[in-house]
């Protein structure tokens, strides 16, 4: 019986024993399956906010040489960092004729020569010639009213066509209903049903031929239009660029806005070409086509005439033989209907033909008014290259120091190209980097920057002189430095800037501050005690940060300040999530 109980004893004890040890190895198992965390504990103390970058000086202004042909360099005066005054030489160039003025000869005479047939084709009296080429020719209002008045005859007179033709068919139906049924009209419906196909003919060539012409006709207008508006916006560029060309005579420093204004001057003269080549072609085009539309146009009026004139001649004859007074009457009434027909079409005829000759005159005169023009500029641009091309010295327009030199003696220089940089004196020298917008935040302008790499110890100091946006990153900001003393443009320097310490109570460490759609938060370590000891879980802490250095965040929340703040974890974790800490 002992034996028994002794037995069963053991085995009981066995059995708590493994399911003691189960137990543990369950525990630990669970824990290890558990994300690892590393935590710090919240501190008070010091935070020096602290802003680092690195750049090259540049020079806050400076002034670029260039020319405005090309040329080749024969010396180079000044050596780089050598101060310069107004009117110093700084390069000769070889006495030689520009790319730009050989090319702007050649252009000039094409120009002459586009002219001269213009003025061949034009059919304009030497008065009307001198009176454009003087600028007192027609306004553009002017010849638009003189196409509306033209097309406005044409359109009278072929009312005045319709309204004659309207009432000889109407006199003609009354003869046919008084006519001598047995007088012999034979020969006359004859001659009326051969005019009748002569008109049909006549009336499908016309329509071919306004088919053909039509189009080009519209595209000629436009050109026309195209070329007009292009003239007028160059006239304005123009006005802009002289504008510009005697502010830069007077202060050399507004060069730029010399240069910008000649751009666009150029870039609309190219336009004016272009319109100018385009309509060239299109009147080319009409001239081809205007000859057979006329003529169709012609033909088919004198067919029509003849027509009446058959259609009369068999209304004459169906009369014959009827005596009666109203017959007589109708006959009269014909005659003067038809003669009226006859001097409406020859009216239609000569508003076409004035339609035609204004048309051609205005085309004309605007065609001189382009080339002239575009001779007459080319001249100017001539004589100014020529002008250029005598002067071999490029002095200095302003006082300075250089900065840069691109060149050197018998260097081939393209118009606009940089030859020589000049710092303005007076001007500050400038060193700028990007930085985030939280760190901007710590900066103003006046705070002093340390310079980290200053190893020879040169006189050099950095103020910040502005913050702004930075332009290829517009997340970021650019703090910009003025650089004073021993200082040349291409130094590279690291600087510090705002290195302010203060006191705050609740510091964490910044690799612990997450952030979510709800704002900024930190995930802190709460414990919870059980049977089989403590659990560890994620609580999170909304807080806004005060400021940072490299490493440190002064924060403000719901916190007592001894709590352990979750740093990194093995992998991601959420709010109220069960962990295991990196130490355990």
């Amino acid at each position: 019986m002992t034996d028994r109980k002794d037995k069963i004893k053991n085995i009981t004890i066995i059995f708590l024993l493994v399911m003691l040890i189960l137990t543990f190895f369950s525990n630990t198992i669970m824990n290890y399956s558990l994300v690892e965390v590393s935590t710090q504990q919240v501190t008070s103390g010091q935070i020096t906010s602290k802003v680092r970058g690195s750049g090259s000086v540049e020079a806050s202004e400076s002034y670029s040489v260039t020319i405005e042909e090309t040329r080749k360099i024969a010396t180079v005066n000044v050596k780089k960092d050598a101060e310069v005054a107004t009117g110093d030489l700084l390069f000769t160039l070889e006495d030689t004729d520009s790319d730009e003025l050989d090319a702007a000869k050649k252009s000039l005479n094409e120009a002459q020569a586009a002219y001269e047939s213009a003025v061949l084709t034009a059919g304009i009296t030497v008065a009307e010639r001198q009176s454009i080429e003087a600028g007192k020719g027609s306004s553009l209002t002017q010849k638009q009213n003189e196409i509306a008045a033209a097309n406005q005859r044409v359109k009278d007179a072929q009312a005045a066509v319709d309204a004659a033709q309207a009432s000889v068919d109407k006199i003609k139906a009354q003869i046919d209903a008084v006519s001598n049924s047995t007088a012999d009209t034979t020969a006359e419906e004859k001659a009326v049903l051969d005019a009748e196909k002569k008109n049909s003919e006549a009336q499908d060539s016309l329509t071919s031929a306004e088919s053909a012409y039509t189009p080009v006709k519209s595209a000629y207008d436009t050109a026309l239009s195209g070329l007009q508006s292009a003239q007028s916006a160059y006239d304005e560029a123009k006005t802009d660029y002289d504008a510009a060309e005697k502010a830069y005579k007077a202060d050399a420093s507004k060069k730029d806005a010399r240069d910008a204004a000649e751009l666009a001057m150029n870039k609309a003269q190219a336009k004016v070409n272009t319109a100018q080549s385009t309509f060239n072609t299109c009147q080319a085009n009409l001239n081809k086509v205007q000859g057979s539309y006329d003529s169709a146009k012609s033909a088919a009026t004198d067919s029509k005439n003849a027509l009446s004139n058959a259609n009369y001649n068999l209304s004459v004859k169906k009369l014959t033989g009827t005596n009666t007074a109203e017959a007589n009457n109708l006959q009269a009434q014909l005659n003067t209907a038809t003669a009226a027909l006859t001097d409406a079409n020859t009216a239609l005829t000569s508003a076409t033909n004035d339609q035609k000759k204004v048309t051609d005159k205005i085309s004309g005169e605007v065609t001189i008014a382009s080339a002239y023009k575009t001779m007459t500029d080319l001249q100017e641009e001539v004589a100014k290259l020529q002008a250029k091309s005598i002067g071999t010295e490029i002095t200095s327009p302003i006082s300075g120091t250089v900065t840069d030199i691109a060149v050197t003696a018998g260097t081939t220089v393209n118009a606009n190209d940089v030859m020589m940089t000049i710092q303005p004196e007076n001007k500050a020298y400038v060193l700028q980097f990007s930085v985030t917008e939280n760190q901007a935040k710590k900066v103003r302008v006046g705070d002093t920057a340390e310079i980290l790499n200053n190893w020879y110890g040169n006189d050099v100091s950095a103020v910040v002189s502005a913050i702004r946006k930075d332009p290829q990153n517009r997340s970021n900001s650019m703090i910009i430095c003025e650089m004073k003393g021993d200082v040349s443009v291409g130094d590279s320097y690291t600087l510090s800037i705002g290195e302010q310490s203060s006191n705050y109570d609740t510091i964490v460490p910044t690799s612990a501050i997450r952030e979510d759609s709800n704002g900024k938060f930190i995930l802190i370590i709460e414990s919870k005690s059980t049977p089989l000891g403590n659990r560890y879980y994620a609580r999170r802490v909304d807080v806004d940060v005060i400021t940072s250095d490299d490493t440190k965040s002064a924060v403000t929340g719901a916190l007592e300040g001894y709590e352990y703040v979750i740093t990194t974890t093995t992998k991601p974790i959420k709010e109220n999530e069960q962990v295991r800490l990196a130490s355990e």
